[in-house]
């Protein structure tokens, strides 16, 4: 995932940088200090980011211009506020421009990893759903505060992603999974995945077997536990 970020201020930017890379390892990560330097890389590249992190106040640009520019070029791209700016008639415009989460500095690691939960669960729902019930478009559209039910899971568990690891083998998306395999639909590291997995097994709704190939160690799947059983 590229993900690119404007931020006049290198400190702070970079202190960006670093909280995107703690919460998305994987991820490609631009920095931009002007808003001339991102329209232009905009313009020129085959590819654009994922996501963009902005501020409204850019000194040689109007925030409002900028996402509005942005909105118009790459309708793609999800836009994420980072800024101060919390007056009504600011969030109010934004608002209405379709940006994706609105974040006020300052703010901690933890506020930018649900933004990323969030986006992780609407791509993956975008990528994989060809029709939506009603149910999807309320996991979409009303984000809940999980804050009180993640305080009682295990450190690195979170609902979010919890929630689509079970969904992902109840709608018989997948019969089976390794770790290898969730984490390239869920786009998590290896580890990470499989500690989801191993969660689900102590939980007792998943069932792991063990895959042999033909040179190193067998490799653990794992399987809803009612389909284990039936089999």
């Amino acid at each position: 995932m590229e993900i690119w970020l404007i931020e006049d201020d290198f400190r702070i930017a970079a202190i960006h940088a670093d909280y995107i890379k703690a919460i998305q390892p994987e991820a490609q990560v631009q920095q931009f200090l002007s808003g001339a330097s991102l329209i232009d890389a905009l313009t020129q590249t085959a590819a654009p980011p994922t996501v963009l992190l902005m501020d409204l106040y850019i000194p040689d640009v109007k925030g409002y211009d900028l996402v509005a520019y942005v909105r118009a070029h790459f309708p793609s791209i999800y836009i994420i506020m980072v800024t101060a700016a919390a007056e009504r008639e600011h969030v109010a415009a934004l608002f209405s421009y379709g940006i994706f989460d609105y974040i006020v500095k300052p703010f901690d690691e933890a506020r930018l990893q649900k933004a990323f939960r969030q986006l992780q669960l609407t791509r993956t729902a975008f990528q994989k759903k060809a029709h939506f019930t009603q149910n999807d478009l309320d996991a979409l559209f009303y984000r809940k505060d999980n804050t009180a039910t993640e305080k009682t899971l295990p450190k690195g568990i979170d609902t979010y992603t919890l929630e689509q690891v079970i969904q992902l083998f109840k709608e018989q998306k997948y019969t089976t999974l390794t770790a290898t395999q969730l984490s390239e639909v869920i786009g998590t590291s290896r580890s990470t995945a499989r500690r989801y997995l191993e969660y689900l097994v102590e939980m007792n709704v998943l069932a792991t077997q063990l895959l042999y190939g033909t040179v190193g160690r067998p490799e653990r799947n794992y399987v809803l536990c009612e389909t284990y059983e039936q089999n």
